[in-house]
């Protein structure tokens, strides 16, 4: 996560690592943590520093790439008269692939995504995804995806399905604790019997359905969009 020169190029975005050490991004951070559509997903979060966004670079998000070679990614708008060059590029949201400490962890990783409300319906945080993905397959041989979200949040269901995700309805989502529970999306060619991932066979009882969601940016990644 260290390496300011990596990038994955896709049409209009150029994917990178977050900098702790550049203020920049720090307080980009803040500002996509602290939009409404954040909030509204994922409850108030303490990153509302530049100080606290650098630590949680730092730490959490070092940790995850460091683990397991993927984590949180930057995307931003390419230049149109530089537009290869990061240090020109306009941060607008960020994508991830996240998968939690063995044996605590899902057989596969979820992809979340989060992005500045100005940008929102134009088609980046799906080309940001599908960069991020091919990326992955191709250096590091991750076929296998799973998209986990709020049920009421059908902002990141719609980039699921654009994806060619498959919807296999909710379930407990037991990593993330006792009562949650989650949207459950494969990745096209995966199985769709997700105890091979660790998810359980089947949705939960309606009583438990109706209880705690997802809303926790600390495990899981997709918001709206």
């Amino acid at each position: 996560m260290s390496d300011p020169t990596f990038k994955i190029e896709t049409p209009r975005l150029l994917i990178s690592y977050l900098q702790p050490d550049l203020d920049s991004h720090c307080d980009f951070l803040v500002a996509l943590y602290n939009t409404p559509e954040f909030i509204a997903n994922n409850g108030k979060t303490p990153v509302t520093t530049r100080d606290f966004a650098r630590r949680q670079l730092e730490g959490r998000f070092r940790a995850e790439h460091a683990r397991n070679g993927y984590g949180t990614y930057l995307f931003s708008l390419r230049d149109s008269s530089n537009p290869s060059d990061l240090a020109s590029a306009t941060p607008i949201g960020t994508v991830s692939l996240m998968r939690g400490d063995e044996p605590g962890s899902y057989a596969a990783p979820d992809l979340g995504f989060a992005i500045l409300s100005e940008y929102m319906k134009k088609g980046y945080t799906k080309e940001a995804a599908q960069g991020l993905m091919e990326y992955v397959e191709r250096e590091q041989g991750v076929k296998e995806i799973l998209g986990l979200h709020d049920p009421a949040n059908k902002a990141s269901g719609a980039v699921f399905r654009s994806l060619g995700f498959l919807d296999v309805g909710l379930r407990q989502l037991l990593v993330f604790g006792p009562d949650v529970v989650g949207q459950v999306w494969i990745k096209k060619g995966m199985n769709e019997d997700v105890s091979v991932y660790g998810l359980p066979k089947e949705a939960p009882p309606a009583a438990v359905a109706a209880g705690e969601v997802v809303k926790d940016m600390e495990s899981v990644g997709a918001v709206a969009v």
